[in-house]
Parts: structure tokens; C-alpha cells; sequence
């Protein structure tokens, strides 16, 4: 879906609400620089999880898929320097060129990245005591968001959200007899989360800059 007035509308709302200063725009461009896949949020998707972290009252905020640290720039600067944002990124370089990001934001105090298999790490911090979190943000393997939701869901409070990445997978959800495992974790996130009655959701298409896909917010009981 390459329909240009999806594009065009928001890079219209970008500017419109200057969404994207000298540190956001950079951090895009050391994505490209580096050869790295360009699947951070846009810039609006950002000011929408920016928006959620605030309405939670954030102050633990958890985040599967770090990339270049566009969104966990977004995140982080939510916490306002009171909280403490980890960051899980698998790849070791692409966590390299993200600690650069989040140092030239400002955020070394709030951000910590961690490299790894996010469900071992995840594993981990539980076996730490970790603290409770307000807001779990999933980027990254769909066949394991199941899995991160269920981690996430023991760790929440009343009132946390836990919010998925890429849900709708520009209308492949659709295909029930797709082959392609990030369409088949998707559906069963989804399909996970119309049947648990722990928390409320609600999935909303977005189409814009990034194309047509989705993403579940979905808030603890």
C-alpha cells in the first residue's frame, strides 16, 4: 500500500506539530547510515507511544526491540529523568549504534540497553526481583509476542499497558492459511488477546509513512 497521501499527510502532522528535532532526525540517519532495517515508529507513531507512557503515569517501562533507539528516545524522554526505561536489543551492533543515540539524547541516566535474547533477559530480570512495570513496548520477533505479553502481564499493575508493534501486517492477519511466521504470531497474539480477560484492547489500523499495519494496546484489569 504505497498510496502517497498517506505518506504526505504525515509528514503534514510531523511538521505540523514539529514531531521531530535534531537528535530524532539524527538517530534515523544513523539507522541508514549503518545499513540497519528501517522499521523504526514514525514519528507520529512515536508521539503516540510518548502520549501512552504519559497516561499511565509511567516510571518502569520495558521495551522489546531497541533497533537505533528511535522509539526508546520517545520513551524515554516520557519519564522525564523520574523512571527508568530497559531496552532489549539482540543485535550487539545494532545496540551499539543505539547507545550512541541515547547518549546523544540526553538519556544515559534513564535508558540502560541490554543485549540478548529478550526472553532470556526477561527470564532474568524476574529472577532479579525486577519491579513492577506501567508499560511493556514490543517491536521485534512476532512469533514470541505471546510470550512477552505473558511475561509482561505477571509484571503489570492495574492500569499498565502493554502495547504491540505491527499486529495487522498490512492485512496478512487475514490470510489464515499464511506460511510466513511473523503473520502466524501476529494471529496469535491477537486471537490471545480477544479470549483473555485480564485486560482490555483495543487494535488500531494505521496507515501512514511506515504503510498499512497495527498496533494492540491492550491495559491490565
Amino acid at each position: 500500500m504505497n498510496d502517497p497521501i498517506f505518506q504526505n499527510v504525515d509528514d503534514y502532522l510531523a511538521d505540523l506539530f514539529r514531531l521531530e528535532d535534531d537528535v530524532l532526525k539524527s538517530t534515523e540517519e544513523s539507522i541508514r547510515e549503518n545499513g540497519m532495517p528501517e522499521h523504526s515508529v514514525s514519528a507520529n507513531q512515536g508521539q503516540f507511544l510518548y502520549l501512552l507512557a504519559k497516561l499511565c503515569k509511567a516510571q518502569r517501562i520495558i521495551e522489546v526491540g531497541t533497533l537505533g533507539g528511535y522509539s526508546t528516545i520517545w520513551l524515554g524522554r516520557a519519564l522525564d529523568g523520574k523512571g527508568k526505561l530497559t531496552s532489549i536489543e539482540i543485535d550487539p551492533n545494532f545496540a551499539e549504534v543505539a547507545r550512541k543515540n541515547i547518549s546523544n539524547a540526553g538519556l544515559e541516566q534513564t535508558v540502560d540497553i541490554i543485549t540478548g535474547d529478550a526472553l532470556e533477559i526477561l527470564g532474568e530480570l524476574s529472577n532479579n526481583g525486577h519491579e513492577t512495570i506501567d508499560l511493556f513496548f514490543m517491536d521485534a520477533d512476532k512469533p514470541n509476542y505471546v510470550a512477552y505479553f505473558e511475561w509482561a502481564l505477571k509484571h503489570s499493575r492495574k492500569g499498565s499497558l502493554i502495547v504491540a508493534d505491527n499486529v495487522i501486517r498490512e492485512g496478512q492477519v487475514l490470510d489464515e492459511n499464511s506460511r510466513d511466521e511473523k503473520v502466524i504470531g501476529v494471529r496469535n497474539y491477537n486471537k490471545m488477546l480477544s479470549e483473555n480477560l485480564q485486560v482490555t484492547t483495543s487494535i488500531l489500523q494505521q496507515v501512514g509513512i511506515k504503510d498499512y499495519d497495527g498496533i494492540a494496546i491492550s491495559m491490565v484489569q
